[in-house]
C-alpha cells in the first residue's frame, strides 16, 4: 500500500532513533532511522496483544477502553509506535553531532541549536508532544487534563521508561511548542505529525476511544509498550534490521519494513520467553512423587479441593487456605493454580514467598512440578535481589531454551526488571510488593502478576507496615481480576477476613460485615471475583494431628545467682544435655544474630570441655550475616542433613535465627527457642520430629534415628502418646517477671504479643495440631490487646500505636487503591516524581539492607577477597567495567549487613572504578579488613571493630 505524504512532508530519514553500538567498519555511520524503530515496536506491541492474552482477556480489555477487540489491536500498535515520538526534538537529536549535522544545516529545523539547551528528556517531549499530534487526529479533547482522553495517552506513552511525567496545564496542552523550547517548530512539528500518520495508516488505528481508559487497561496498555519497545532495543535485533545505504524512507521502502518487522515479530516473542504456560490434563495422583515408585495418596486438604473447588471455580477468584506446616499446602496450591488457571484464562503463575531463603527452596520443588506437568518448553524464573548469581552467564546457555530443560528462562527474562514477565515465576514478595509503591516500573510489577494466578505463601508472616502493602496489593490483583491463592500456617481471624475484603473490594463489591465469616484450621475458604459471594468455608481433618506441650523456661540474661532464675546459656546447656549423652538432633532457635553467635560461642566452649573419649554432637551456625558462598555451604548442609530424606547425622546442634521456620522441610527431635510471638513458636514447631507421620502410611520416616530419650510410651493414665516438647526460653528478671531482653529493642517483636503468647502458654501449655491453633493465635493477636491488667494493658497502648503508624506509613506512601478516582497517572503511580528507593521495603522489615564486601590487605599492596590472599579482588584499581563473571566471583563473598553498621563512623574504602561502572557491584560496599599485631582480621565499621569467619560470620568484637 502507499502512504500518503503529510502536508506535503515526507518521513525524514536522517531523524535517527538508535545508534549506540551500531556502527560497522563497513558502515562507520550506521544508525538506525527513527521511523524503523517506531514500526518495529508497533508490529511488537501487537505480537504481544496476539501471545500473552486469551480472547476472554482481549474482550474484556475492549469492553473497558470502548472498542472492539479488533480495534483495540490497531490502538495498540500504533500507541506502542508512538511512544519515542519525543525523539524528534533538538536535545535528543542533538545528542550525536555526526547524526545532526545534517539537520543543523536544514533551515527548515529552525530554532535547532538554542532549543537543546532545554532540558528535556526524550519521554517527557513525547507526552508533550503527543498531546498536539492526538488532537490533530481527532482525539477529542476538553479544558480538564483528568477528563482529555489524548492528554491520558500521552501521559501514557510518556511514561515508557518506568515514571510518569506532570500533567500539562491548559496552555501546554492547547500549545505545547510555544510552552516549551526544547519542542522545536517547523520541521520539528511537521515531521511529528507525518510520523504518526504512517503509524496508524500502518496500523489500521482509526478508532478513537469514546472516553477515559480506566486504570486496569491504562496499567496493561503502558506494560506492553515498554515491554515492546525492551524487545525492539536489543542491539541485535536492530542490526540484522538497519536499512541498506541510500534508503530514504520512501513509502515502499517504510512499507517493506513494516511487512518484515510484522514477520518477525511473533518470532521474537517465543525466542524471549514470552507466552502462555500449558499443562498436561493429569490427576492429582499423577502430579507429584513425594516419594520414588509410590503412587501418591492426597491428604484430607487436597482431597477436600480435589472433590469441592472446581465446582466453585467458574472465572477468577482468591482462595485461602490455612493448615498447620507440614500439611501439603505447596502441592495443594499448585494444584488449585491449575484449576484457578483454566477457569480465568490466566497465562501463568507467581509463587511468592517471604525471604530469599526460602523462594530458593520453593523454586526447587516448582521446577520439578514443571518439568513433570508442562505440555511444552516455559520458562520458570527466579526474581529476588541475588536471584541472578544462579543463572548462567550469556553464552552459558542460548538465547532460545535450553534443549535439557522444559523451564530454563531465556536470557532476556534474566535481564532487570523482566524476571516477572515469565509464564513462571518464583519470587521474593517485595517484588510484588513493589507493584504498589512509586517505584520506577512499578506498573510493569503489576502488569506481571496480573494475567497470572499468584501465590502468596506464608501470608502471616508481616509486620504492620508490610501486612498493609500487602492488602493494597490484594486489592489491585482483585481490580485486574487476578487468581489469588492465601496460604497460611498462622493467620488470625481478622487478618484472614481482611484479605478477603481487600480483594471484594478491588473486584468493585461493597464491604461486607467481616463477621460474617471466620476461617477454618485446618481448612479453606473461596471468594468469587465476579460476584463477591465468599463460600462456606470447609474445615478438614489432618492425618499430622499432634499433641504439642510448650515448656516455658525462665531464663536471666544478667548474672544468674543461687535461687535465681538460670543464665540463658546454662539453661540451653541443661537442655542439650540428654543429646550430649544419648544423641539425637536439635535446633535452637535465636531471637538476633549476635545472640546465636555467642550461644554458638557458648555451645562450643562447652562442648570443647568434655572428655576426649565421648563422641561430640556436631555444631553448626545458621544466620543472615555469612558470605552468600558460606551461607549457600551451610544451608545445603542443614536442608539434606535434616531433610526428609536426609543421613541425619547420630548427633548434632544447630544455632539459627528465625531464618529456619518459614517453608525449609527440616525434622529435628528437639526445638529450644527463644521466645516469639505465638505464630512464629508455632512455625518453629513444625521442625520438631516434623516427619514423625511423614510416610504414606502415617509412620515416622526417621524413626530407626530417633535418640532413646525421644520414645514415645503411652501415659497411664490416658493411653494416649505423650505430646511433643517444644522448650521455649522465657526471658524474666531475678524475681521471675517477664522482662523485654534490651537486645531485642522495640523492632523485632511486639511486646504485647510476647506477653500474650508467654500467658496462653503458661495457663495452657498442650496445643493439639491442628485442632487448637486458629484459638490460639485469635487468643492472643486479638485477646491480648483487651486484657486487664497494667503491664499487658500498657503494651497493647505501645503496640497498637505502632501499628497504626505503621499503617498510616504504607497508606501514606503506597500507591492509592484501584477503586479511588485519580485520572492523572503520575500522581497515581509516581507522585510529585518522588520515587522511593526500592530497598526501603527490607529496610522497613528490619533487615540487612547494606551489601558489604570485606576485602584483606595482603603484603606489598595486594587486595584479596580471602583471608588467605589467593583469591584477588576483581577490578580492584582497574577502570574496566566489571564482567559478569567478576560480579560473580565478588558477590559469592557479600555479606548482608545492619544499615547502622554501615552508617557514620564506618572505614569503608572508597569503591573501585570498575565497580561503579558495574550496575550491580556499584550499590556494594566495601570493609578494608588488615591483620592485628594478634595477626587477626579487624575491620571497623559505625558501631565498631568487626571480624569475620565462616564458621560464626560477620560479628562485632571487642579489640
Amino acid at each position: 500500500m502507499g502512504l500518503v505524504l503529510v502536508e506535503n512532508c515526507a518521513l525524514d530519514h536522517r531523524i535517527w532513533g538508535k545508534e549506540k553500538g551500531l556502527a560497522s567498519p563497513g558502515n562507520p555511520h550506521a544508525y538506525y532511522p527513527l521511523v524503523c524503530h517506531l514500526v518495529d515496536t508497533a508490529a511488537i506491541a501487537q505480537a504481544l496483544f496476539d501471545a500473552l492474552f486469551t480472547d476472554e482477556t482481549r474482550l474484556r480489555l475492549a469492553a473497558e477502553v470502548g472498542v472492539s477487540p479488533a480495534e483495540l489491536r490497531c490502538l495498540v500498535g500504533f500507541w506502542a509506535g508512538l511512544h519515542d515520538i519525543g525523539k524528534i526534538s533538538p536535545p535528543f537529536q542533538g545528542k550525536v553531532g555526526r547524526l545532526s549535522d545534517a539537520l543543523d544545516r536544514d533551515p527548515a529545523y529552525r530554532g535547532g541549536a538554542n532549543a537543546r539547551r532545554d532540558d528535556l528528556h526524550h519521554s517527557q517531549a513525547s507526552h508533550w508532544i503527543l498531546v498536539e499530534v492526538l488532537a490533530a487526529l481527532g482525539y477529542p479533547q476538553t479544558d480538564r487534563p483528568r477528563t482529555d482522553v489524548g492528554h491520558q495517552i500521552a501521559q501514557l506513552l510518556g511514561g515508557h521508561h518506568g515514571t510518569f511525567w506532570d500533567a500539562l496545564n491548559r496552555a501546554a496542552r492547547q500549545a505545547p511548542r510555544s510552552e516549551r523550547a526544547g519542542l522545536g517548530d517547523g520541521a520539528w512539528a511537521s515531521q511529528s505529525h507525518a510520523h504518526a500518520r504512517v503509524l496508524r495508516t500502518l496500523t489500521g488505528a482509526h478508532a478513537v476511544p469514546p472516553g477515559r481508559l480506566p486504570v486496569v487497561p491504562t496499567v496493561v496498555l503502558a506494560a506492553l509498550v515498554m515491554v515492546a519497545d525492551w524487545l525492539a532495543s536489543q542491539d541485535d535485533f536492530i542490526r540484522e534490521r538497519i536499512p541498506y545505504l541510500g534508503w530514504t524512507a520512501t513509502d515502499d521502502e517504510v512499507d517493506a519494513h513494516w511487512e518484515c518487522a510484522v514477520a518477525d515479530a511473533p518470532g521474537l516473542v517465543v525466542r524471549a520467553g514470552l507466552g502462555r504456560a500449558e499443562f498436561h490434563e493429569m490427576a492429582f495422583e499423577e502430579q507429584f512423587e513425594f516419594e520414588p515408585g509410590r503412587a501418591v495418596t492426597p491428604n484430607p486438604l487436597q482431597r477436600s479441593l480435589i472433590d469441592d473447588l472446581p465446582d466453585l471455580v467458574t472465572g477468577p477468584g482468591l482462595l485461602l487456605v490455612t493448615a498447620p506446616p507440614g500439611e501439603g499446602k505447596t502441592e495443594a496450591a499448585l494444584y488449585a493454580s491449575r484449576i484457578l488457571a483454566r477457569a480465568s484464562g490466566a497465562r501463568g503463575m507467581v509463587f511468592a514467598l517471604p525471604t530469599m531463603a526460602t523462594t530458593d527452596a520453593m523454586h526447587t520443588r516448582v521446577a520439578a512440578y514443571a518439568d513433570r506437568t508442562l505440555l511444552g518448553p516455559t520458562p520458570l524464573t527466579k526474581v529476588h535481589s541475588t536471584a541472578w548469581l544462579s543463572t548462567p552467564d550469556p553464552g552459558e546457555t542460548d538465547v532460545a531454551l535450553t534443549s535439557g530443560s522444559a523451564h530454563e528462562p531465556t536470557q532476556w527474562l534474566l535481564g532487570a526488571r523482566r524476571g516477572l514477565l515469565a509464564p513462571l515465576s518464583v519470587v521474593t514478595i517485595d517484588q510484588l510488593l513493589t507493584g504498589v509503591l512509586p517505584v520506577k516500573y512499578n506498573v510493569m510489577r503489576l502488569f506481571g502478576a496480573s494475567d497470572k494466578v499468584v501465590v502468596i505463601d506464608e501470608a502471616h508472616a508481616y509486620g504492620a507496615w508490610m501486612n498493609e502493602l500487602l492488602l493494597r496489593l490484594v486489592e489491585w490483583l482483585g481490580a485486574f481480576r487476578t487468581p489469588v491463592i492465601l496460604l497460611s500456617a498462622t493467620l488470625a481471624g481478622p487478618a484472614a477476613r481482611a484479605m478477603v475484603e481487600a480483594y471484594r473490594l478491588g473486584c468493585g463489591h461493597k464491604p461486607s460485615k467481616a463477621e460474617e465469616w471466620s476461617p477454618v484450621y485446618p481448612g479453606w475458604t473461596y471468594v468469587d471475583a465476579g460476584t463477591g459471594t465468599v463460600a462456606e468455608p470447609r474445615a478438614v481433618d489432618s492425618k499430622r494431628s499432634r499433641k504439642l506441650r510448650f515448656t516455658l523456661v525462665p531464663v536471666q540474661r544478667d548474672q544468674a545467682r543461687e535461687g535465681h532464675p538460670p543464665h540463658r546459656f546454662a539453661a540451653i546447656r541443661e537442655q542439650l544435655r540428654p543429646i550430649v549423652e544419648q544423641g539425637g538432633n536439635v535446633l535452637v532457635c535465636c531471637t538476633t544474630v549476635a545472640e546465636a553467635q555467642a550461644t554458638h560461642d557458648d555451645l562450643q566452649a562447652w562442648l570443647s570441655a568434655l572428655p576426649a573419649d565421648r563422641e561430640r554432637p556436631v555444631l553448626r551456625l545458621l544466620h543472615s550475616r555469612f558470605r552468600m558462598r558460606d551461607r549457600a555451604r551451610i544451608t545445603a548442609y542443614v536442608e539434606t542433613a535434616f531433610g526428609k530424606s536426609g543421613p541425619r547425622p547420630d548427633s548434632a546442634i544447630v544455632v539459627a535465627t528465625q531464618i529456619v521456620e518459614q517453608s525449609l522441610d527440616l525434622d529435628f527431635d528437639l526445638v529450644v527457642s527463644d521466645l516469639a510471638p505465638a505464630a512464629q513458636l508455632l512455625q518453629r514447631s513444625g521442625r520438631c520430629r516434623r516427619h514423625e507421620k511423614g510416610s504414606a502410611d502415617g509412620k515416622d520416616l526417621h524413626a530407626d534415628r530417633r535418640p532413646p530419650w525421644l520414645k514415645q510410651e503411652p501415659a497411664e493414665s490416658t493411653g494416649e502418646a505423650k505430646p511433643i516438647v517444644m522448650v521455649v526460653l522465657d526471658p524474666v528478671n531475678k524475681d521471675h517477671a517477664f522482662t523485654m531482653p534490651k537486645e531485642w529493642g522495640d523492632k523485632i517483636y511486639e511486646e504485647v504479643l510476647l506477653r500474650g503468647t508467654r500467658k496462653r502458654f503458661d495457663e495452657h501449655p498442650t496445643v493439639n495440631i491442628p485442632q487448637d491453633v486458629q484459638e490460639v493465635i485469635d487468643d492472643v493477636y486479638t485477646d491480648a490487646f483487651k486484657a486487664s491488667d497494667t503491664a499487658m494493658h500498657k503494651a497493647a497502648v505501645r503496640s497498637s500505636a505502632g501499628r497504626a503508624a505503621e499503617r498510616e506509613l504504607a497508606n501514606m506512601v503506597a500507591i492509592k487503591p484501584p477503586y479511588e478516582p485519580r485520572d492523572d497517572l503520575q500522581q497515581r503511580f509516581s507522585p510529585g516524581t518522588g520515587l522511593i528507593d526500592e530497598a526501603l521495603i527490607t529496610t522497613r522489615l528490619g533487615a540487612d539492607s547494606g551489601q558489604l564486601v570485606c576485602v584483606y590487605e595482603q603484603d606489598h599492596g595486594r587486595w584479596s577477597l580471602d583471608e588467605a590472599g589467593e583469591v584477588p579482588v576483581p577490578g580492584w584499581g582497574s577502570a574496566r567495567p566489571l564482567t559478569r563473571a567478576q560480579q560473580k566471583e565478588i558477590a559469592a563473598f557479600m555479606i548482608p549487613t545492619p544499615g547502622s553498621w554501615l552508617a557514620a563512623g564506618a572505614n569503608l574504602a572508597e569503591l573501585p572504578r570498575s565497580w561503579q561502572r558495574s550496575a550491580v557491584a556499584r550499590y556494594w560496599l566495601v570493609l578494608p579488613m588488615r591483620r592485628t599485631a594478634r595477626g587477626t582480621w579487624r575491620g571497623v565499621l559505625a558501631r565498631g571493630p568487626v571480624a569475620y569467619d565462616g564458621e560464626r560470620g560477620l560479628r562485632e568484637v571487642e579489640e
